[in-house]
Order: structure tokens, then C-alpha cells, then sequence
């Protein structure tokens, strides 16, 4: 059921060796002839009325195209974007919400022109009160941020779930969910605490910056684009521009990482309307610095109330959510779906009752981050489990498994039954770890849980076998550097019999590509899999029917043996054949194939949902009760992928995952001074060095075989980040009784945990 890492023996696959050698090709290598640059001119106040923009002094600048402004809104069909509820213009129109918001976009010859033409604008700002806290925001006497309703819908929702749009002022969502009687629970429960967790801000901050290329020619837009989500940004950009879908071609490569940072709309409208102007195709390429402005992970606080019943079980929880949404949308609605969805962690619960709440600041906008609302769920749901043990005087192991839900147990009404085995991953993972290594030490345990592959998702595939035998794999999937293009190429091949080296995945175009629905919620290899493993199906039909209708044999009778059929004891080579019939040009076998998650009304997410991620984590911490500094000895983290196709990725993604998380929880966060963020550079943001790393860091794959996609398998890239935190906060709990509630765990915060738990122990009881 558990394994560690295997030897790979499949041969290489190409793509690894083009990274590896410098050879692969990004967006942000993209050149065309004749090509522009673009760059962004950003507010210095957080939020202020736009009075005037003086664009002369750039435009006179010797190399400088044109500037795109609000002004240039005016003929576009719809100039906002977001998912689901759209409320972020391509740029400022009448005021600027956040320090970083864009207020006008120059063309020039090159980047040095078109930065010095961007700093010549002249801009008259009127200042506004600026809301930087969900506090501020939500007060009685808040200014809005913005008038009316927010134009959109909110997304499907099921049984036990709803949702409001502009429910409160500044608030942009509320999403509530939940089943049975909370309150009738609560007052039967034994105990009842009610904690409050709250969790940082951070950035996505990928290698690759945002980066694009806009081309116009007869009314037709062509995008190059590191975008995650090729086709959601080829119906976004058909809608904002009026034109019809298949005037609207995408061209996605390989993408320098994006951990959700580069789902949906960013500045691809704006820049498709730069390049419209300056009628030239257009280069964007955004600054790391720039890049810390666009998008942030959503900070959170978490409020929950849980009733335990006199023998340990858990009975009901009430969860009160408050997501800082910063200025715009983006995919708030998502993420306070999923945080409100996935609060009640792994664990069986007679009632539940959450509400989460999505406030708008003057501040960076929040979107998807790796393991959306999953992160924000499991820190604080997994935090409070232990925090209950310690008051009941239970080990936080046994109290877990205690109320663990079991396999094929639906983790909620109508929704799909659990597909792993929680208490033998929890097992697997405790007796990994063993005990503390030196007295003082403590070792804490979270398990991290989130649905897996999307509801509703969906995937089209096509696999094309040529006479010769090459296989080229045709999807949506994008390879973010999780290696789903390996995967799917694996997966192909596995159904067709033949070796890897002969396969390829086919460059990623709107305009070629079968459509999907994104790559996020680790669907390419389940949701998207399942697509190319029924196409490869769909091939190999096509080749036994050829076979037999040239041998005269049925297809019964034939048995493919790499590229060849045998028949008896006879091998009839296929090449031959082929050409033999169809002549030189020779001749493609193509299979369509396709995967649909059906809605389901009846389910909370409005469609089952496909596989639940686990994680599995443990740490073992060393705390310095004089300077507050926590020192993380071990980190083990697991995770289920059901059954992996690439052992060596799938340890990559969890690795990867975990390093995020542990940053956050350990010392990264875009930190606020004032209006401005006090840390948007990459000289001040602090990510994980690995000298910052536990000196024993480890991950297991394991293998419960339950999932839906290919051979059992399930999506696993997002599993890392949940447990991560929680872990390490009930480490130091176990270490010195330092009750830690919000990110990151700094010195600071040790120290003032210490003293609250001193004061609490030397409170004399009544």
C-alpha cells in the first residue's frame, strides 16, 4: 500500500532533456518579426480617484507607439474579467484599488523605451480613505470600493450549499454549506471550544514571470501565453473582445511554474488591446517585482466552534471564514467554495455548519494558490484537532483515528466515498517518524484533505499513431513542470503496447488542441488521463480492425506485439502493411477520447467529485524557549496518489508542495507597511532556500489503488501544502506547550505563546 521512491526504468522522455540542456522553450523565449514591448505603469496609492493622465510627454518620446488607458475601454464588449463574478478592469478606469494597480500600458521599439516612456505620464490622483484590513473594510462607516452590484454570476452550487454575491458592504461572496442540526449537536456534545486561526499572505513568486505575446492580423487574435488555462483565456478573450471563439487562437509551451498564480485572466486582455492599437504584435513581460503585485495566496481567518462528545468523538463544528480578497475578484468565489466545503477536514461529523466570507481590501488581489481553500482548511481544522486533544488529555493520534473517516464513507451527504485508507496513511506515516530524538523535542501530526480533479471537470485527447508506430499524445494539459506531458505520453503508450521513446505530446494550440477545462486542481492526470486513455482505446480498435480486414482474420484472432500483430505463430509487421494499402504518403490512426464528471444536483459541489487528496504529515521541532526560534529537525510528508504512473514526479510534487507550505508556515508573507506592501521585491521577499530545508526531509508515495483515472491513479499535485503547517504548529505544542494559532511561527510569536501558556498554568483553577 506504501512505497518510497522506485527505480524509473521507462526510457527518458524528451521534454525532461530539453530542460535539463537549456533547449526547451517558454513564452518568455517567444519572438515575432517586427515585435513591440510593452510596460505597465502602476499606482502609488492604494486607493485614490483618477482625475487625469497626461500622456504627451511619453508619446513624444522618440520609439513609443502608443499608451492604453481607461479611455481605450470604451469599444470592447466587456473591459472586466474574474471567475465567475468579473469586477477587474484591463486597466483603471475611474480609480485605483491597491498599490500595483494599472493605470496605463505603453508600446515601444523596445523594453528600456517603453519603461522610460511609462515613467512620463503624468498622473492626477485623487487620494481616498484606503481599506487595508478586513476589519477596516467591514466597519460601519467603510467607504466602498466599489458602487453596485458586481457583474457575474457566482458558480453552481448543490444540495446543502448557496451562495450570495455583495451579501454585506466591501463583502464580495458569501458561500455556505452544511448538513444535519449544529446547534442541537453542540448541545449535546461534552466539550465544546470554539479556536480562531488565521493564515499569511503570500505570493505565487514562479521563476517564469508573467510573460505574453499579442498578435493581430484581420480581426484575429493570436496569444502566446505561459497561461495555465488556454481555453478558459481563449473564451474570457472572445467575450471582452467581441469576437467569435475561433477568431481566438492560443499557443500555450511550457510554463516556468504557476502553482495557480497564472490560472485564469491576468493582463493577457490588456496586452491583446495594446497590441490591437499599436497594430504590431506586442511583448509583455512583467517584472518579478510586478509580479508580487498581480496575485497573492488568500490571508484568512478562521474561526471554529467544535462540540466532542464524552468517549472523543467529534460530533459538529461551526466554521465562521473570513477570506481578505484584496482589490478584485479574481477567483475569490472558488476559493471560499472550497474553503467552506473542505473545513470539516477527514473526519466524520454528525452536523456541520460553515460560512465563508470574501472581504474586499486595498490590497493585492487573492487568487488560486496550489491546493486553493485546501491550505486555509486544513491549517486551521487540523490545528484545533490537537489543540482539543491536549485539553482532553488525549493523544492527538489516537483521537484522530478515532473519528477518521473510513474507506468508501462519503465525506459528506450525496458526495463521493472516501478512496484511501486515512488511519493505515496515518499508521504508515507515525511509525515513520518513531519518536523524539532528544528529550525536549516534539513531534506533531496533521492530516490535510481536499477534493481532487474538480467537480464537473471535463478533458478531451486525441492519440494519432502513425504507420511507422510514433505516438502523438493531443491534449490540453499544461505542463507546469509537474510532467504531465511524460504522464499522458505514459498512459498512451501503456494502452497501445509500445515503448515510450516513440511518443511525443503535441504542442499546446487552441486552434489544434482538443479543449479541457484547465490545469489546476490536479486533474491532468486523472480528468485529462482518462481522455487519452480512451483515445488510445479508440486507436487501438482502429489498428486490430485494419489488421483484420487485410489478413482476413478476426480481430479476436490478432494480438499486437509492439508494432507488429501477430496471428498463430505468425508476426506480420504493420509498416508494410500499411503503405502496402494506403500508398506513400502513408496513414494516421487517430482515436478520440473524452472524460465528463456529470453534474449532479443532489452532491454539495453540484457534481460528485472525482478523488480525495490526502496528506499525511509529520514534524519533529526543537524550540529555543529563550529566543522563541523553532527548529524543524524532520518533516515527512505522504500522500495517496492511488496508483502512481511516475514515481519520481509524483515525489517532485509532493516535495515541491511541502517546501511552499513549510515557507509559509516557518517565515514567508507579503507583509504590509502602511498602504504599500514592505516586502514586494525579490531582494526583500522571503522564499525557502534549501539550506532553509529540515535536515530530514522526506517524502513517501503511496499507492491505496482506489482512484478513478488510469490504472487507479489520482492527481497528487496539490497534496504537499495541506498538513505542512499544522504539523509543525503541533510539534511545538508537543515540544513546549506553546499553542500556536497564526502564520508564520515567528520568534514573535513563540514567545508570546510561551507566555500566554505560562499564565495559563500558573492560573490557579476554581
Amino acid at each position: 500500500m506504501h512505497g518510497t521512491a522506485r527505480a524509473n526504468k521507462e526510457p527518458g522522455f524528451s521534454a525532461y532533456r530539453g530542460k535539463v540542456t537549456g533547449a526547451s522553450r517558454y513564452t518568455f523565449d517567444m519572438s515575432l518579426p517586427h515585435m513591440l514591448h510593452g510596460k505597465l505603469l502602476r499606482s502609488p496609492h492604494a486607493h485614490a480617484r483618477l482625475q487625469s493622465i497626461d500622456t504627451r510627454a511619453a508619446l513624444a518620446m522618440p520609439g513609443v507607439i502608443c499608451v492604453v488607458t481607461g479611455a481605450d475601454l470604451q469599444d470592447l464588449a466587456d473591459c472586466h474579467y474574474g471567475v465567475g463574478l468579473r469586477d477587474q478592469p484591463l486597466v483603471a478606469i475611474d480609480r485605483v484599488r491597491y498599490v500595483g494597480d494599472i493605470v496605463a500600458g505603453v508600446v515601444a521599439v523596445d523594453e528600456a523605451t517603453a519603461w522610460r516612456a511609462a515613467c512620463a505620464i503624468e498622473v492626477f490622483y485623487e487620494p481616498l480613505p484606503a481599506l487595508m484590513r478586513v476589519e477596516d473594510a467591514v466597519a460601519a462607516d467603510a467607504p466602498l470600493l466599489f458602487e453596485g452590484k458586481t457583474p457575474g454570476t457566482g458558480l453552481m452550487l448543490g444540495a446543502g450549499a448557496s451562495g450570495r454575491t455583495d451579501p454585506a458592504p466591501n463583502v464580495l461572496y458569501e458561500y455556505k454549506f452544511g448538513y444535519g442540526i449544529v446547534d442541537d449537536w453542540l448541545a449535546k456534545s461534552a466539550h465544546v471550544f470554539t479556536d480562531t486561526l488565521d493564515i499569511s499572505r503570500i505570493n505565487h513568486f514562479h521563476l517564469e514571470p508573467f510573460v505574453n505575446v499579442a498578435h493581430w492580423q484581420d480581426g484575429r487574435l493570436e496569444l502566446w501565453s505561459c497561461n495555465q488555462d488556454p481555453f478558459v483565456l481563449r473564451g474570457d478573450l472572445s467575450r471582452i473582445f467581441g469576437l467569435p471563439i475561433n477568431h481566438v487562437r492560443i499557443h500555450t509551451p511550457l510554463v516556468g511554474g504557476g502553482f495557480g498564480g497564472k490560472s485564469y485572466c491576468k493582463m493577457e486582455p490588456l496586452l491583446a488591446l495594446m497590441s490591437r492599437k499599436a497594430n504590431a504584435p506586442v511583448r509583455l513581460a512583467l517584472t518579478i517585482d510586478e509580479g508580487l503585485l498581480t496575485l497573492v495566496k488568500h490571508p484568512a481567518s478562521l474561526t471554529l466552534t467544535t462540540g466532542v462528545d464524552a468517549d472523543g468523538h467529534v460530533l459538529a463544528r461551526k466554521a465562521d471564514i473570513t477570506l481578505d480578497g484584496g482589490a478584485y475578484s479574481d477567483a475569490s468565489v472558488l476559493v471560499a467554495i472550497k474553503t467552506g466545503f473542505r473545513i470539516g477536514g477527514p473526519y466524520r461529523w454528525k452536523a456541520l455548519d460553515s460560512t465563508a466570507r470574501v472581504v474586499r481590501t486595498n490590497t493585492v488581489p487573492s487568487g488560486s494558490f496550489r491546493g486553493f481553500g485546501g491550505t486555509q482548511a486544513s491549517w486551521a481544522s487540523e490545528r484545533q484537532m490537537d489543540m482539543i486533544a491536549h485539553r482532553l488529555a488525549l493523544d492527538p493520534v489516537e483521537f484522530r483515528k478515532r473519528n477518521l473517516l473510513r474507506v468508501d464513507e462519503p465525506f459528506a451527504p450525496n458526495d463521493r466515498g472516501m478512496d484511501c485508507d486515512l488511519a493505515a496513511g496515518l499508521d504508515h506515516i507515525v511509525a515513520q517518524m518513531g519518536s523524539v530524538s532528544k528529550p525536549g523535542r516534539g513531534i506533531g501530526y496533521a492530516i490535510g484533505l481536499k477534493d481532487a480533479g474538480g467537480s464537473g471537470n471535463h478533458a478531451q485527447a486525441l492519440v494519432r499513431v502513425t504507420q511507422g508506430g510514433e505516438v502523438m499524445v493531443c491534449a490540453a494539459a499544461v505542463d507546469v513542470g509537474q510532467g504531465a506531458p511524460a504522464a499522458l505520453c505514459k498512459i498512451a503508450v501503456q494502452e497501445l503496447g509500445l515503448p515510450l521513446q516513440v511518443a511525443s505530446y503535441a504542442a499546446l494550440d487552441t486552434q489544434h488542441s482538443p479543449p479541457d477545462n484547465g490545469t489546476h486542481v490536479s486533474c491532468a492526470t486523472m480528468v485529462t488521463g482518462l481522455a487519452v486513455q480512451a483515445a488510445a482505446k479508440d486507436t487501438r480498435a482502429q489498428i486490430l480492425t485494419f489488421v483484420a480486414s487485410q489478413l482476413g482474420v478476426g480481430v479476436s484472432d490478432i494480438e499486437l506485439e509492439g508494432w507488429a500483430a501477430r496471428v498463430g505463430s505468425k508476426i506480420h509487421p504493420l509498416e508494410p502493411m500499411i503503405r502496402a494499402f494506403y500508398g506513400g504518403v502513408g496513414w494516421e490512426f487517430i482515436g478520440r477520447g473524452s472524460f465528463k464528471q456529470p453534474f449532479d444536483a443532489a452532491a454539495p459541489m453540484g457534481a460528485r467529485n472525482i478523488s480525495w487528496m490526502p496528506c499525511w504529515s509529520a514534524a519533529e521541532v526543537d524550540v529555543d524557549r529563550e529566543t522563541g526560534l523553532i527548529t524543524v529537525l524532520r518533516l515527512l510528508v505522504s500522500a495517496d496518489v492511488g496508483q502512481a504512473v511516475d514515481v519520481d514526479a509524483c515525489h517532485g510534487q509532493i516535495e515541491g508542495a511541502a517546501a511552499q507550505a513549510f515557507a509559509q508556515a516557518m517565515f514567508e508573507q507579503l507583509r504590509y507597511d502602511g498602504e504599500a506592501p514592505a516586502n514586494a521585491t525579490p531582494l526583500s521577499y522571503r522564499v525557502p532556500r534549501a539550506v532553509d530545508l529540515p535536515a530530514q526531509f522526506k517524502s513517501f508515495v503511496s499507492e491505496h489503488g482506489l482512484g478513478i483515472g488510469p490504472g487507479g491513479a489520482k492527481g497528487v499535485g496539490e497534496a504537499g501544502m495541506l498538513g505542512i503547517a499544522a504539523s509543525i504548529a503541533n510539534a511545538v505544542q508537543a515540544a513546549c506547550g506553546a499553542s500556536l494559532t497564526a502564520m508564520p511561527f515567528s520568534p514573535e510569536r513563540v514567545l508570546a505563546a510561551l507566555d500566554a501558556q505560562s499564565e495559563l498554568s500558573s492560573t490557579p483553577s476554581k
